[in-house]
């Protein structure tokens, strides 16, 4: 059989402000680079590299959404996150369709008439299996780790500080912090809790240097399809307490890299971030198997996987060198 042949790459949303749409361009730029076909970012609003908070290599060319439904071909591949399902690009559109399913929570039903899926972690994974009868591969995500900046260490960030990091559902939580603050002031005054990171619109560089400043990171977001930021705390050297947001489980090994939980256990979580500001020499211990954990999600890992996934669901080959 012969070796089949693509023109283009049009990723949807390649410069939306977050993390899934920055896998969703990489992906673009694997294919560019190692496959030799050419990225072409499809626009939703009026986003650009210059907007977003992540640090693009290349700049792609940029299509409106309509001119890529207009210009679409059979011999071209889409990317597209699920939470676009909305838009039946797979009922309506030519092409090859690539969704990277990387959440459970932001679609209502997921258009089930793309070409190709691929799961972020395994509990997504089991998801697409019981709701969808989806049988899919998992790729987790990764995270740069040659971007993170250097940090002091563990011992030398302030003894009691806690860096929560505000993500996720807004009314659980502001239940949840709410809740988390009552019991600390009540049974440990002496946990210092700093003003909350906003979950958006913070460059990379300056969210990485707000978090590797504390020991603790605290994550309280109730769902996530994985949870790139508790992973980066981890690389940055804190102790991550909190929800373990389902997701989170491909990576989080309560009482061995963390201290997390199931939502809605915030009375537990409490429990464990006391535990940890007390305990300075197990929340160190936990800091430095998180670190090591971290490592494991490097992006050599993540196109190495995607390169072997495009090879064996386009039917094509990676280019030589």
């Amino acid at each position: 059989m012969s070796e089949r042949r693509f023109h283009r790459v049009f990723v949807i949303g390649a410069y939306l402000p977050n993390g899934g749409t920055w896998m969703a361009y990489h992906l673009g730029r694997i294919l560019e680079r190692d496959f030799g076909i050419a990225a072409v970012a499809v626009r939703v609003g009026e986003e650009t590299p210059d907007h977003g908070i992540h640090d693009y290599d290349v700049a792609m060319p940029q299509v409106s959404l309509a001119q890529m439904e207009n210009d679409i071909r059979a011999d071209d591949i889409l990317i597209v996150n699920p939470s676009f399902s909305s838009h039946q690009f797979g009922w309506r559109l030519p092409g090859f369709k690539v969704c990277y399913v990387q959440d459970f929570k932001t679609f209502a039903l997921l258009d089930r008439k793309f070409d190709h899926y691929v799961a972020v972690g395994d509990f997504v994974g089991r998801f697409l299996r019981t709701v969808y009868d989806l049988d899919v591969a998992v790729i987790p995500p990764f995270i740069n780790l040659d971007s993170l900046p250097v940090t002091t260490g563990w011992t030398q960030r302030p003894q009691n500080l806690v860096q929560p990091y505000r993500k996720g559902m807004a009314e659980i939580w502001d239940l949840s912090f709410q809740r988390l603050r009552e019991i600390l002031a009540a049974r440990a005054p002496h946990i210092v809790l700093a003003e909350p990171i906003p979950g958006s619109g913070i460059p990379q560089p300056q969210l990485h240097a707000q978090i590797g400043a504390a020991r603790y990171f605290l994550t309280l977001s109730a769902a996530e399809g994985f949870g790139l930021v508790p992973l980066e705390a981890m690389a940055l050297g804190c102790t991550v307490v909190g929800y373990d947001g389902f997701g989170g489980r491909q990576y989080m090994r309560p009482n061995e890299n963390c201290l997390t939980v199931p939502y809605p256990q915030i009375e537990r979580v409490a429990e464990l971030l006391i535990a940890a500001v007390d305990n300075p020499a197990h929340s160190a211990e936990l800091a430095r198997s998180g670190r090591q954990t971290a490592t494991s999600y490097n992006y050599a890992t993540f196109r190495q996987a995607w390169i072997e996934e495009f090879s064996a669901a386009l039917g094509t080959a990676p280019r030589a060198g």
